[in-house]
């Protein structure tokens, strides 16, 4: 989902998919993942913050809950691809440009 052949290997639902993973992974991966993301999204009100956030996190939770084996270093793996699919939105974030939450475009 982070490389969509529908979209020509651009956009796609990436979070959203990775969130499902962890929840599967373990529940309290997944809470707590989604805890991080609403957080985030409610203090900064900006979604790919909130992703980013939590894409760092999620490693650091997958090691204490899961213990530091295959498991973290697979979340390790998704996180990676999540950060790097958005490059553009870190950009956007640095130059002060990313939409917000609940605000139109």
């Amino acid at each position: 989902h982070l490389f969509p052949v529908f979209f020509r290997f651009k956009g796609g639902k990436g979070v959203a998919t990775a969130a499902g993973v962890l929840l599967g992974l373990n529940p309290w991966l997944g809470l707590a993942s989604l805890a991080t993301w609403l957080t985030m999204a409610f203090v900064f009100r900006i979604s790919s913050l909130s992703a980013l956030v939590t894409a760092l996190a999620a490693p650091v939770y997958a090691g204490l809950l899961l213990g530091w084996g295959n498991a973290a270093l697979a979340v390790t793996a998704l996180s990676a691809l999540l950060i790097y699919r958005h490059k553009s939105n870190l950009a956007k974030l640095a130059r002060g440009e990313e939409g917000r939450i609940g605000k139109r475009a």
